[in-house]
C-alpha cells in the first residue's frame, strides 16, 4: 500500500541522509503537531500524506472549493512514495474538513457536521476521526470522508521511501517557469539522480530544444 507525501527538493538531501527531524536516521520525521488548541492534537505529531498524488476530493471538493489552492500553494513540488503495513505501521486516516469547517471565513456550502465553534472542538473531532488506513479504505464509501488525509505516528525509515515516478506539481513548475527561475529548478532537480528516469521520460514528450538534457547526480560526487 502506498501514500504520497510532497517534500521540496532541498529537503530530499536531509531525508536521504537523517536530520534532526528524524532523530539523525535516514527518513521523515513525524514532527509535526495535529492541532494547537487540543491537548491531544498538540501531544500527537505526524508526518502527513495523501491517498493520492493529486486527490480528486480536494481538488473538485464542492463543499471546500479554495483547500486544495491553500495546500498547493505550501506544498513541496517533489513528490515521494511511501510503503505502508497497515499491519505494522501506525496509519490513520481523518477528516481534515473539520478543521477546514472552522476556519474558512464563508461557511455557506459547508455540512453541519463540519461547523465546529471553537478551535478545539474543530480538532477534537478532527482527532477522533482517525481510522486505520486500511479500515477506512475498505469503508470509504460508508465513512464519506470531505478531505481524507493520511497521517503517519511515526518517523518513516528511508527505506519505505522513494522518488515517485509521477512528479505532477513539479511538470507544473516546469510549466511555469521562465528564464533564470526555470534554470535554478533544473539545477536543483541536478542534484536528484533519482528524478533522472522521470524526467528523461518527460522531456521526451517536450518540443525539441524545450528543455535541456539534465547531468544527473553530478553535483552530488
Amino acid at each position: 500500500m502506498k501514500v504520497f507525501h510532497y517534500t521540496s527538493l532541498d529537503n530530499w538531501r536531509n531525508i536521504k541522509r537523517g536530520s534532526y527531524k528524524s532523530d539523525d536516521k535516514p527518513g521523515l520525521g513525524a514532527i509535526h503537531n495535529m492541532g494547537r488548541g487540543y491537548d491531544e492534537a498538540w501531544e500527537t505529531k505526524a508526518v502527513f500524506a495523501l491517498l493520492e498524488p493529486l486527490p480528486d476530493n480536494w481538488i473538485d471538493n464542492e463543499q471546500f472549493k479554495l483547500t486544495w489552492n491553500y495546500l498547493n500553494s505550501s506544498l513541496g513540488r517533489l513528490l515521494l512514495e511511501i510503503d505502508i503495513n497497515p499491519k505494522e505501521d501506525k496509519a490513520f486516516v481523518v477528516d481534515r474538513g473539520h478543521l477546514e469547517g472552522f476556519l474558512y471565513e464563508n461557511k455557506e456550502d459547508i455540512p453541519e457536521q463540519y461547523l465546529h465553534h471553537s478551535r478545539e472542538e474543530a480538532e477534537r473531532a478532527y482527532v477522533e476521526s482517525k481510522i486505520p488506513i486500511e479500515e477506512y479504505l475498505k469503508k470509504a464509501e460508508v465513512f464519506k470522508y470531505s478531505l481524507p488525509e493520511v497521517v503517519i505516528l511515526d518517523n518513516v525509515p528511508l527505506e519505505k521511501i522513494k522518488i515517485s515516478e509521477q512528479q505532477p506539481l513539479l511538470e507544473e513548475e516546469l510549466k511555469s517557469r521562465r528564464g533564470e527561475y526555470l534554470r535554478e529548478l533544473l539545477r536543483d532537480m541536478e542534484n536528484i539522480p533519482e528524478l533522472s528516469r522521470w524526467y528523461n521520460k518527460y522531456n521526451k514528450e517536450k518540443e525539441p530544444g524545450e528543455l535541456k538534457e539534465i547531468k544527473f547526480g553530478e553535483k552530488m560526487r
